[in-house]
């Protein structure tokens, strides 16, 4: 029992941390890592609870390791390694197109790496501590990234609730004055948000213009918004920002520039489901208190999108990702060492 009211202060705590501002990736990654952890836990415990009852019930628990050990990882991988045909089918030949099945391939080294040190890690010698390094750092950030994952879900699902002043649309490339369809679905998703109180509202379009870019994203939004007969004084154009960052700061300096009231506004922003979550950490870094609405994404353009979300966030924490790969090369050569 003790380690299960351990999982429930940690889960309180983050909670609570969340609860003051759900932006905070860290309380969110230990909050889902508990949560996980915890029914994790209970299913273990019911599972060993069915095995000493009866035969049968040793070989369900047998057949239930095997399967959370073996067949997802399995599964997991090879459903991630068929995702990328999709998607270079659908996207052409990429990076972003190929992190699918580097993803996938890593689940299959992962099985293989654990084999390798189950059974021969007497005829590997120091061999044993480099890979037990290498395959400690996998599977770490592979569990932060399943947390990554069930957090970004459970922050979306936190409604929306009272009066907003300003929406603020993320931009995407644009190869014309007409947006694309991943900008036009965070454009549709902002508008549904407009329409439930439109005399209140002012839309921020947010998005410079690159180098291929024939106009400005700013300029392509405001335009589609008009086609939407949303009135031009309601349209607050933002065309400098190149980066979700600069989105956030310079969206946030246009709002302070419009807003004539005493009282903070409630503002939100727009964007596809994958990028919330970062988006959000830039609006905090930013300071701007906005939180996000997600529009939906093409389900075999996700498991890229959301790879290479969990790769910028890993970047932006530096400090988190150089801990766990200095705790884990320590450990290995610790091990080395005294083999």
């Amino acid at each position: 029992m003790g380690i299960f009211a351990f999982i429930l202060i940690i889960i309180f705590i983050s909670g609570l941390l969340l609860w003051r501002d759900r932006r905070n990736f860290i309380a969110g990654i230990i909050f889902a890592a508990s949560v996980i952890n915890l029914i994790l836990l209970s299913v273990l415990i019911g599972a060993s609870m069915l095995a000493n009852s009866s035969n049968i019930g040793k070989l369900s628990f047998l057949v239930f390791i095997l399967l959370g050990m073996v067949g997802i990882p399995a599964f997991a991988g090879f459903s991630l390694i068929v995702n990328t045909y999709i998607m270079q089918t659908r996207e052409g030949k990429s990076l972003t197109a190929k992190l699918s099945l580097i993803f996938g391939l890593n689940f299959l080294f992962m099985l293989l790496s654990g084999f390798a040190l189950l059974f021969l890690r007497a005829q590997l010698g120091i061999l044993t501590g480099v890979l037990l390094t290498v395959l400690g750092i996998d599977v770490t950030f592979t569990f932060i990234f399943v947390c990554y994952l069930f957090y970004s879900f459970i922050y979306q699902m936190i409604p929306v609730k009272g009066n907003i002043d300003y929406i603020i649309t993320l931009g995407a490339g644009v190869r014309s004055e007409k947006v694309s369809p991943l900008l036009k679905a965070r454009l549709d998703k902002a508008l549904e948000y407009y329409h439930k109180q439109k005399e209140l509202v002012k839309m921020v379009v947010s998005g410079g213009q690159g180098p291929d870019e024939p106009v400005s994203e700013a300029f392509a939004m405001a335009k589609y918004l008009g086609t939407q007969k949303v009135p031009n004084q309601k349209i607050i154009k933002e065309d400098r920002s190149t980066t979700t960052f600069e989105n956030m700061r310079f969206s946030k300096q246009k709002i302070e520039q419009d807003w004539k009231k005493e009282t903070p506004p409630r503002v939100i922003f727009s964007t596809n489901n994958y990028h919330v979550l970062r988006g959000a950490i830039y609006a905090r870094k930013a300071g701007l208190n906005a939180n996000g609405v997600g529009s939906p994404t093409s389900f075999y353009f996700l498991p890229s999108a959301l790879i290479r979300e969990f790769i910028a966030l890993l970047v932006i924490y530096k400090w988190f990702t150089g801990l766990i790969l200095v705790g884990w090369i320590g450990f290995g050569s610790l091990l080395m060492f005294v083999s």
